[in-house]
């Protein structure tokens, strides 16, 4: 009867990684830095935190997550992440801004990364393949999404003769030139005139929208940014001001009223992110946890913009979408 009930206790713990870290009287604790406002991150820090409680870490139990909000400011990430680190976290988490904050700050702990265009040319990890350093996470497309871009909108918008870049003015020199250059070339190929405009913060964003008023561009792209992230309300007003039909890899945009979106799924992504906090909490070693390059994109479809701005969605878009938002 004994070594049944052993058996049995055996067989629920494996069936539940839960009851596995319940019986352990270790309590983690994660450090997670966000660039924008709480109410803003708030929809992907609930899905991070249920990527963890499916992989059996319950906060308030046996997991502390402290978290804290730059506030689109990225002046406050070298105070904040000090904040983060006196905690003693085990894990530190960010996107690729952020963790590069975190780098500069520590080479001991672990930080995942929930996001990051290009981890090696930002100096966060030696290869995708074995790391070497204490970053590893999750990478997706980057200057090669803007082409993409470029590219979805011509056929949305086939008249298009002018197509503007929107780029984050805090952006590294390295990264904006990457964006331009790419930009630049899908441009070119397409047969378009390529304007270029910038915003760092809500000031900088109404300039930038002003030179695409007097510009006149048939449609706008936007360069992957946490920043532009943040903005995304003000920056759907003024695209439905303008009449202007815009593409970004943020779903969330597209949901909210933008013409297009096509990139990553970052609900997925914030969730997905546990998994490698979990596996460097059961003794991975960041430098050895390969980066995983996410390869499969979204593509989300606002009909209602597309009918506001008398747009006809083509065949050739429609058979790709993957979500419709009527």
């Amino acid at each position: 009867m004994k070594r049944r009930a052993v058996l049995q206790l055996s067989a629920a713990m494996l069936a539940s990684p839960a009851l596995v870290l319940a019986q352990t009287s270790k309590r983690f604790r994660l450090g997670c830095l966000w660039t924008g406002s709480e109410a803003n991150i708030k929809p992907l820090e609930q899905a991070f935190v249920s990527g963890l409680r499916d992989r059996g870490y319950v906060v308030g139990q046996n997991v502390i997550v402290d978290f804290r909000y730059a506030e689109g400011d990225s002046g406050r990430f070298p105070v904040l992440v000090d904040e983060l680190i006196a905690l003693r976290p085990d894990v530190l988490v960010g996107i690729e801004s952020v963790a590069a904050a975190m780098k500069v700050r520590t080479s001991i702990i672990p930080i995942v990364l929930i996001a990051s265009a290009d981890p090696v040319g930002a100096g966060l990890v030696e290869s995708l393949a074995r790391p070497g350093t204490n970053v590893t996470g999750l990478t997706g497309l980057g200057a090669e999404l803007v082409a993409k871009h470029i590219e979805l909108l011509t056929e949305v918008v086939p008249k298009m003769s002018r197509v503007a870049l929107l780029v984050e003015t805090s952006t590294d020199a390295e990264t904006r030139a990457r964006y331009e250059m790419v930009a630049r070339m899908a441009a070119k190929k397409k047969g378009l005139t390529l304007v270029v405009t910038s915003a760092r913060d809500s000031q900088s964003l109404r300039k930038g929208f002003a030179v695409l008023e007097k510009e006149r561009p048939d449609g706008l792209v936007m360069a992957p940014s946490a920043v532009l992230f943040n903005l995304r309300r003000e920056i759907l007003d003024d695209t439905r001001r303008l009449r202007l039909p815009a593409i970004s890899g943020y779903p969330q945009f597209a949901e909210s009223g933008l013409l297009l979106s096509y990139g990553v799924n970052l609900l997925e992504s914030f969730r997905y992110a546990a998994s490698y906090v979990d596996r460097i909490l059961k003794g991975a070693k960041p430098a050895e946890l390969p980066v995983e390059q996410i390869s499969k994109l979204e593509l989300v479809v606002n009909l209602k913009t597309a009918r506001e701005l008398g747009l006809a969605i083509p065949q050739s878009i429609q058979v790709r979408v993957d979500r419709v938002i009527e």
